[in-house]
């Protein structure tokens, strides 16, 4: 019962309303304050401050969030060594991906891993890569999937797919009608990049920087869609993963240039925890899309 009551607490906590706290629970709001009511009975003390328009956590309260936290992750973390000592692949993962490899790549992976592991449920949040690292640190994702460089002593980096980075204009743009283009070219042009903490922004900076290209001027948008529509309408021209563009290219809305002797490619990546408990259906995602099978499907519709 006391684990249930620190979960209500925590969430009341996190959303700062009770009433967004009972949807979230799937409780109606006087169980909530009941909760609450008999968690301060218990430790004898208030542990929120309570306004009209939200609550906010006593300095009592501040102190038992961080060990209900630490609380009900051990308990998470108990529920899944029991579950894995029966070999069960089952339970829930939450996987963090950056925006290139979430919105073109992981549904793939996560189709076919539920399919061959259907009792596993499956969460995910897409980000730039920036957001990826820092929710892994803190371990409020199981698993992370980046595009852009990552390093930190207490994360686990394993390369899984190489991606080509390619530059991409308008059909009507002057270098459409090129066979390939040298940094020369790229200088009187409008570069379209993503924002900061983008692993695609790093890719295509350190393609720039090996050209020894100073573009005229950069324009900075927030997703790859709204750069693919920015370069069909002539905006300018941008340098994306190969991935993002398959369907561009079939319409011939976008057209591929080549880059005299140089190839764009970078790792695509798998950060884990390295400090935090990994169950048993989190090692089989992991094995899952790093096996050859996986890997060699992916290519074959890239």
């Amino acid at each position: 019962m006391l684990d249930h009551q620190l979960r209500v607490f925590v969430t009341v906590a996190e959303k700062k309303n009770f009433s967004r706290a009972a949807e979230a629970l799937n409780l109606t709001q006087p169980a909530i304050s009941q909760h609450i009511h008999s968690l301060e009975e218990h430790y004898r003390v208030r542990l929120f401050d309570r306004s009209n328009k939200k609550v906010e956590l006593t300095q009592a309260g501040a102190i038992l969030y961080s060990y209900a936290k630490k609380i009900l992750n051990l308990h998470q973390e108990a529920e899944r060594a029991v579950t894995d000592l029966i070999e069960l692949v089952t339970g829930k993962i939450a996987v963090g991906a950056s925006m290139t490899i979430g919105e073109y790549v992981l549904p793939r992976l996560l189709g076919a891993f539920a399919r061959k592991y259907p009792d596993v449920e499956l969460a995910m949040t897409i980000g730039n890569t920036a957001m990826v690292f820092e929710q892994t640190l803190e371990g409020s994702i199981d698993i992370g999937l980046v595009e852009g460089p990552v390093e930190h002593a207490h994360l686990q980096v394993e390369p899984f797919l190489i991606d080509e980075m390619v530059l991409i204009v308008s059909p009507e743009h002057p270098l459409a009608s090129k066979s390939q283009v040298t940094g020369e070219d790229l200088e009187p042009c409008t570069v379209i990049l993503r924002e900061e903490g983008s692993g695609t922004r790093i890719a295509a900076e350190n393609a720039l920087r090996q050209l020894e290209v100073t573009p005229a001027r950069t324009i900075v948008m927030g997703s790859t869609q709204a750069i693919k529509q920015a370069v069909e309408a002539g905006l300018g021209i941008s340098f994306l993963s190969k991935w993002t563009i398959r369907k561009e290219l079939a319409l011939g809305t976008i057209k591929p240039v080549r880059l005299k002797d140089m190839n764009i490619t970078r790792e695509f990546k798998i950060i884990r925890n390295r400090t935090k408990f990994h169950s048993r259906a989190c090692d089989e995602f992991a094995r899952f899309i790093t096996a050859e099978e996986t890997i060699a499907t992916l290519q074959a519709r890239a």
